[in-house]
């Protein structure tokens, strides 16, 4: 047995072979109701349940989003590059020039190095009027929000990781730019939406470690080549909604209706101890005055 591995504390059975495993003698091993004990010969690699031949929800077609953003203050935070990813090989991305809208552009091209005992500097990306191919968020916007309309118009799921951060940020740059938001494009409201964080914390509670979307994707075996990329990111996104769904059959045979609403309440379980934790699946934010994030 590894140093690494965890022991039980107690005398049990072995999950494998049915027979007693002494205190200390055994690998702990979590699965679907909890940890269990195996002999240390029995004990299966940590990994995910196979993955299914099943039907559902993740052999349908679906589009994936994923944003770029100064930070995650969804009413004051602009998005700098966004970028759409299908399950059919539908592929969008978007470079977006917020240039003097928040900042001096000269002010990301210091002339001087600090000194080396300076404090660090608040980061300052360089202004996306700098980047090869950058558009003016009006249009880019528009075109982000006419896409993502009539995917949702059709019924198929649109797969958002940390969907609450992510749509709330898109909903207050639309109204910003003066441009309606997804809700008013939509007679039924922005559903169904899938959001493999939730999911994932929903099918497999027990996992210790990060939920982080580079996690997850290790976990499920997904490939995530650029993480913080909103293409590599909604790309990963997309496959880990897929992985989710193939290894845990009852979440693939829900309904796309039913999928959402019960994130809803899967999501309000998962952040009850958070009472600043926003909706799901995001809350109207109103846009705000630019300002810089506060330092620490």
């Amino acid at each position: 047995m590894s140093g690494g591995e965890r022991v039980n504390e107690y005398d049990a059975s072995c999950a494998d072979c049915g027979l007693p495993v002494p205190a200390g003698g055994g690998v702990l091993r979590h699965g679907a109701g909890g940890w269990e004990v195996f002999h240390p010969a029995h004990a299966p690699q940590p990994g995910p349940p196979p993955r299914g031949t099943h039907t559902g929800w993740h052999r349908r077609r679906l589009l994936a989003l994923d944003i770029g953003s100064t930070g995650h203050r969804p009413g004051v935070d602009r998005i700098r590059s966004a970028a759409l990813r299908g399950s059919d090989g539908t592929a969008h991305d978007w470079i977006l020039d917020i240039g003097s809208d928040i900042q001096d552009p000269a002010d990301a091209f210091p002339d001087a190095l600090p000194a080396p005992d300076a404090a660090p500097a608040p980061a300052i990306a360089p202004a996306p009027s700098s980047l090869p191919g950058a558009v003016p968020p009006g249009p880019a916007l528009e075109e982000l929000a006419t896409l993502l309309a009539a995917h949702l118009a059709t019924g198929e799921l649109l797969v958002v990781w940390f969907a609450p951060y992510v749509l709330g940020t898109l909903h207050a740059e639309l109204l910003r730019h003066g441009l309606p938001p997804l809700a008013e494009r939509l007679p039924a409201g922005v559903a169904p939406v899938c959001d493999p964080l939730v999911l994932d914390r929903h099918a497999d509670r027990y996992r210790p470690g990060s939920r982080s979307l580079r996690a997850v994707a290790e976990w499920y075996g997904v490939p995530h080549t650029a993480p913080g990329d909103p293409a590599s990111d909604a790309g990963a996104s997309l496959l880990v909604a897929q992985a989710v769904a193939a290894c845990h059959p009852p979440l693939a045979r829900l309904s796309r209706p039913a999928l959402h609403t019960d994130q809803i309440i899967w999501y309000a379980e998962q952040t009850s101890r958070h009472a600043d934790a926003p909706a799901w699946p995001f809350t109207p934010v109103e846009p705000l005055p630019w300002e810089p994030a506060p330092e620490g």
